[in-house]
């Protein structure tokens, strides 16, 4: 009778990780930003984790005011790695309107591609400016996560899409120390600043992708320990020798 309580424990037990596994590779999937900004949300996409998203939103000046509703997330994968893209429309239009948004969120190396630690991450945008607009995008990381997001290169990794900047711009950041996990946070504004009524300032697209270091195969990994063990039984044998 033990020994079938035991079985039927062990079992038990198996199936509620299997439960949990499964539940925690749920893949992200086309939604509005709502949908991922709850408590407790997580999903997998390119070999990681994404999780802990948090935005809040401003406007003034007659600018847009752009909520986690009007913003739709997608997966995407780019020359700089895997991960989400925000389309919304943080549009200023007329002297002094400001447009602002701010996501933040946390990715973690799930293993599901052999990788270990993330190395990069990539940023682009989608603005554009007439006028004295100024569409920008400033994202700040650390890691590991939980930790306070500051600056991750220098100079700071920046978007500025006005004063005779390029409209779309894509560029890619070396985290300095590789991790497994990074917290990000990021900052969407459009501005008209303060000059004619013609001064219009617009973003409808932000990516961050992410890559990470890979890691040996199993096979890899049992070929290493199988010369490890074979070193090892070598030195012990001419160790017992020398002894004698």
């Amino acid at each position: 009778m033990t020994h079938r309580f035991n079985r039927l424990l062990l079992l038990s037990a198996c199936a509620t990780v299997l439960s949990l596994s499964t539940a925690a590779a749920a893949t992200c999937v086309t939604g509005a930003l709502s949908t991922y900004d709850v408590s407790g949300f997580s999903c997998t996409y390119g070999g990681f984790t994404f999780s802990n998203f948090s935005y809040t939103d401003n406007a003034s000046g007659g600018g847009n005011l752009v909520t986690d509703a009007n913003i739709n997330v997608y997966t995407t994968t780019n020359s700089y790695g895997s991960g989400l893209e925000f389309a919304g429309s943080w549009n200023a239009d007329g002297a002094g309107a400001v447009s602002d948004g701010d996501i933040s969120f946390t990715v973690t190396v799930n293993g599901s591609t052999g990788a270990e630690s993330i190395t990069d991450a990539g940023l682009a945008q989608t603005a554009g400016v007439t006028g004295s607009g100024v569409a920008t995008v400033t994202e700040q990381g650390c890691g590991p996560a939980p930790c306070v997001p500051g600056t991750w290169s220098n100079p700071p990794f920046v978007f500025d899409a006005g004063s005779g900047a390029g409209l779309n711009e894509s560029s890619t950041d070396a985290i300095l120390t590789p991790t497994g996990s990074i917290q990000v946070s990021k900052d969407i504004n459009a501005a008209a600043n303060n000059g004619t009524g013609l001064d219009i300032a617009t973003i409808s697209q932000v990516v961050d992708t992410f890559s990470a270091t890979a890691v040996p195969e199993p096979r890899a990994m049992s070929l290493l320990l199988g010369l490890g063990l074979v070193a090892g039984f070598a030195f012990r044998k001419k160790l017992q020798s020398a002894r004698a």
